[in-house]
């Protein structure tokens, strides 16, 4: 081909592109944000923290910091401070010892919550929270927390202890 046929096939290309009309503008899309009502003490935040109290059962570290992420994420973090520091603290932690601890504090923060809540933990159709107690836990000074189950797993001692405990009530 002569350097003419590629001019005229290049200028038979451009009038062709050219001359095609103009696809219509997309419509803006419009961003519509709306307010999800986070479930303050529905299943999720429930669940979540029986499965960090599970992986603590188990020392699982990593297990109960993704527990613990899911459980923040549904969490109204506004209202309720005192159930975020510890379980932020137990996020950050690579420590199974700091992890246990700041379980107990999560606990207690969750109990009373629930505790001035109750209807929420009903109107899910849950079965009742059994309040468990280990005598030996932080130097026999003792701790508290919250099992979907009567039979105690310490989450405190994991294998070390395991059913070291005592059901204290209900909730």
């Amino acid at each position: 081909m002569t350097l003419m046929k590629y001019f005229a096939l290049f200028a038979t290309a451009l009038l062709v592109a050219c001359s095609q009309p103009e696809a219509p503008e997309e419509a803006p899309v419009e961003v519509v944000h709306k307010n999800y009502v986070k479930p303050e003490y529905g299943e999720t935040v429930l669940q979540q923290y029986l499965h960090m109290k599970d992986a603590l059962v188990s020392s699982n570290v990593q297990e109960a910091r993704d527990a613990g992420k899911l459980m923040y994420i549904h969490l109204d973090i506004q209202k309720h401070e005192a159930i975020v520091k510890p379980l932020t603290e137990i996020i950050e932690s690579q420590d199974l010892a700091l992890q246990r601890e700041r379980f107990y504090a999560l606990s207690q923060a969750l109990q009373v919550a629930l505790e001035a809540n109750i209807d929420v933990v009903i109107n899910a159709g849950r079965e009742p929270l059994f309040i468990q107690y280990c005598p030996m836990a932080f130097g026999n000074q003792g701790g508290t927390w919250l099992s979907a189950e009567p039979n105690v797993m310490n989450p405190f001692y994991g294998d070390e202890m395991l059913s070291c405990g005592v059901v204290r009530d209900t909730l």
